[in-house]
């Protein structure tokens, strides 16, 4: 007997599952939207962290790096070896060249085994010295066993190479960014690496370094950055003390060839024979003194990871993951998780009478739960399996695809939490488990023969809006049941409107995030910045250098350009305190210096450079909590701190900047204003004509460098593309959600109202009248739920704007009518859908069934 009824039991208990699938579904859904969400946007982060630190491990990839415009000499190289606590220094050579003449550019590094080792990708490593092997960014243009040409160089003793391999390098982890260079258009292709017998340097010109301590430290930590930072000014200082010895070396060599060049002028005028000889002496001290002059003083560049090519830019995507997944899946899951617990708690109220007939048979209330924890176990447990398999799979892959495109840094390595997966599992539980056993106890407390009977309805009492008697007097038959109705099912009502509205808050969120991305392009090089490209002059050109590059400034590809002094600044600054880079732009006439850019206060207002201080990019103003009337303190690449007065704050979406007035340079700098460089905006800023004028400039001789405008907007979209795959995945999830909780809840009203229903319906209400009748309740609840829905997702959107940047950027905060729009549109179809869903249902009820009585 005992072993029937447990079957029976059982039975019950696995029916339960048929009878209410729908029901089933929806918190299998609820359950698998939250898990995915949560569980993939929290694991992609660390997985994308964990792979580019596994593959800088393998590769080990340098702790800091030096180069210096003057070579690394004998005691260059012993001071970087005799600093404290380093683990291992490697020496190598590098040339810049342009492949067979054209615009691709390439940086070509001696190979290194130690350290920074480079990773094949195709082919083999170079063993000779006329083989070469690119950078898998190069894969799609040249091909194995094809010769290019690098031209005439100074370092690289051929200039024929055989293509023998694709590598990667750990240094360079954008595909995009690979700096500038003096050949081709002024931005580097990509790199290529050869032996070191390639090379007929006489100097070395990079120094990579390793540290004993960093071994032990995650690179993504603070305690990295903080300990790379110091052995950086450590070594800048030491460094920094070899300038002047090499630079009056330098100097005594000049002089000594001077001295040469007059000894062979006194011995060419008493015989004419070494007038020759003379003239090579004389071109040859004219370009030592050219060179010297064009190199300028000598100095180090000291540079930690942070520095290297797309490394903060990767640490940054990744980041940005983590700042969405502790906003979006937080909030999706308290709404997923509070419907699954309303619906579990419906689902006990309709099992009333069941409970009843368990009990009054003698079951214990152990045995009569046994159903509803095996329902809700079932229920939960397939949407968080099938919710986590896709948390740590699917989702992490799709978001670093996206990411990948502008990476250098491939295979993501998917890593398991059970710390993830336990929260989801617990969340689960007190969801559904917990609270169809808490509304058991309250059913426990009554007496069986009270539980045979249908629970009584609420006793009706007076609304706050019958109390304002013009207005309900003008309200017809049928909205004063609807208002009566929402106001006697409060919970329910407040479970709706609570549901809608943290939808719609996500959607508003979501779509004000794509907008705020895709507006950047257009406000930073259309609204902001009007110039094409900044050229940066040598100091000392020839004369038919000077001639060349004047002649192209003033052709018709120009329309316009204005002289500037630039430099670059550094600062540690934001959350994960590493190197930002400040560009500092000083104009010759500031008269016309708002047709290259245009300075805007953040609230809109036209900026006018000031005589004294400076105007600071907002974001960087932010980093440094700098406002007007602030000091600043910045290093120039020496490790020389410089003191600016903060006098204005002005608008950038991209890379930090500081401008300042002639006269305040002058005054700041103690020393007279000199340009250095031309902002140049052309006639026609296609892509192929920028930089076919770029490489224009170069050819001149008298540039050393480019920076084009396009270079910046490639990294910004390759950041939006990234950015704009996330958020389409948290849309579509918002907008799944949207259904299945507005499904879900409204099927909970009709179901628990079927008897009303079925009485209107005998009383001679139409269809269409009965399904307005409930349906016109969903309604005005989808539409307070969508109002403040707005309020919600404008929060979010505003705390995403702030957090989400990266440290160099800015996004636009604006919020757009359209988004409001789209947000307001799914939610109402989703609506509007469900109507002719439960239009059928309510058809279809058979109301003498329905009207029973249970006595």
């Amino acid at each position: 007997m005992a072993k029937m009824s447990k079957q029976i039991l059982w039975k019950d208990a696995w029916q339960a599952i048929p009878r209410s699938f729908g029901r089933f579904i929806a918190i299998s859904l609820l359950m698998l939207l939250g898990t995915f969400a949560f569980i993939g946007l929290k694991i992609t982060g660390p997985d994308m962290r964990q792979t580019a630190l596994d593959f800088f491990k393998q590769n080990n990839l340098a702790d800091v790096t030096v180069t210096s415009t003057y070579g690394l000499d004998q005691t260059d190289q012993q001071t970087i070896k005799d600093q404290a606590g380093v683990r291992q220094v490697t020496f190598g050579y590098y040339q810049d060249a342009a492949i067979n003449q054209s615009q691709t550019s390439i940086r070509v590094y001696s190979n290194t085994k130690q350290i920074s080792k480079y990773q094949l990708v195709s082919g083999k490593r170079p063993t000779k010295v006329n083989e070469i092997a690119l950078s898998t960014s190069l894969q799609g243009k040249y091909k194995l066993g094809q010769t290019i040409n690098l031209g005439h160089t100074t370092e690289l003793k051929n200039q024929k190479f055989k293509v023998v391999g694709f590598v990667k390098s750990s240094e360079y982890v954008s595909r995009t960014d690979y700096g500038q260079t003096n050949v081709g258009t002024g931005q580097l292709s990509g790199i290529a690496v050869t032996t070191k017998n390639a090379f007929n340097a006489t100097n070395y010109n990079i120094a990579r370094v390793t540290y004993r301590a960093t071994k032990r430290m995650n690179a993504y930590s603070d305690r990295y950055n903080e300990y790379t930072d110091d052995k950086k000014t450590q070594l800048q200082t030491a460094l920094n003390k070899l300038r002047a010895p090499k630079y009056q070396n330098y100097q005594s060599q000049i002089t000594t060839a001077q001295n040469q060049v007059t000894q062979l002028e006194q011995a060419a005028s008493a015989n004419p024979a070494l007038q020759t000889q003379l003239s090579q002496a004389q071109a040859q001290l004219t370009s030592t003194e050219n060179n010297l002059k064009n190199l300028g003083y000598p100095s180090y560049t000291v540079s930690t990871r942070s520095s290297f090519p797309g490394y903060s830019v990767y640490r940054s995507n990744s980041r940005r993951v983590d700042v969405l997944a502790n906003v979006f899946p937080v909030f999706l899951f308290v709404i997923a998780a509070l419907v699954s617990l309303t619906t579990m708690m419906r689902f006990v109220e309709e099992e009333r009478i069941t409970i009843g007939t368990f009990s009054a048979l003698g079951y214990s209330h152990r045995d009569i739960s046994l159903k509803f924890i095996l329902y809700s176990i079932m229920a939960s447990g397939i949407g968080v399996l099938l919710g986590a398999i896709g948390g740590f799979t699917i989702l992490p892959q799709i978001i670093f695809k996206a990411y990948a495109a502008s990476s250098t840094i491939s295979g993501l390595q998917l890593h398991f939490s059970w710390t993830y997966l336990l929260i989801v599992i617990a969340i689960a539980l007190c969801s559904t488990t917990l609270a169809a056993l808490y509304a058991l106890r309250k059913d426990y407390q009554e007496h069986p023969a009270s539980l045979l009977l249908p629970k009584p309805p609420k006793a009706g009492s007076k609304i706050l809006l019958e109390h304002f008697t013009p207005l309900w007097r003008h309200l017809s038959f049928n909205y004063k049941v609807t208002f009566r109705n929402l106001f006697r099912y409060k919970s329910r009502a407040l479970m709706t409107i609570f549901g809608v509205a943290g939808c719609v808050g996500l959607l508003v969120m979501g779509i004000g995030i794509r907008d705020s991305l895709s507006g950047i392009i257009s406000k930073q090089y259309e609204t902001i910045i009007k110039y094409d490209l900044i050229v940066a002059q040598k100091t000392a050109p020839t004369e038919e250098e000077s001639q060349s590059y004047q002649k192209l400034l003033n052709s018709d590809k120009v329309r316009r350009h204005q002289a500037i002094y630039t430099q670059q600044f550094n600062k540690i600054a934001g959350s994960d305190q590493s190197t930002q880079t400040i560009t500092m732009i000083v104009p010759a006439n500031q008269k016309h210096f708002n047709k290259f850019v245009n300075l805007l206060s953040p609230s809109g207002q036209e900026l006018s450079l000031p005589k004294n201080g400076v105007i600071l990019t907002q974001k960087m103003a932010d980093l440094l909590k700098a406002k007007k009337g602030s000091q600043v303190s910045l290093k120039d690449a020496n490790g020389q701190s410089h003191h600016f007065k903060v006098m204005g704050i002005a608008q950038m979406y991209m890379g930090h900047y500081l401008f300042m007035s002639r006269s305040a340079y002058e005054h700041s700098f103690k020393t007279n204003y000199q340009t250095n460089a031309q902002l140049v905006t052309l006639k026609h800023n296609s892509s192929k004509q920028v930089k076919k004028v770029a490489q224009s400039f170069i050819r001149t001789g008298a540039v050393t460098t480019t920076s084009l405008n396009l270079e910046n907007q490639q990294l910004i979209a390759s950041v939006i593309n990234g950015l704009n795959t996330v958020i389409v995945v948290l849309i579509a999830i918002a907008t799944i959600l949207a259904m299945v909780v507005l499904y879900n809840l409204t099927n909970i009203n009709v179901s628990e109202r079927i008897r009303e229903l079925s009485t209107i319906k005998v009383l001679g209400f139409f269809d269409r009248e009965v399904t307005m009748y409930i349906y016109r309740e969903t309604i005005i609840l989808t539409t307070l739920g969508i109002l403040f829905g707005y309020l919600f997702g404008y929060g979010l959107h505003a705390f995403i704007m702030i957090n989400l940047p990266p440290d160099n950027a800015m996004f636009d905060d604006s919020m757009y009518p359209l988004n409001f729009l789209i947000s307001t549109v799914i939610p109402c179809l989703i609506t509007l859908g469900l109507a002719f869903i439960m239009h059928r249902k309510i058809r279809d009820v058979d109301m003498l069934e329905a009207l029973k009585s249970v006595d």
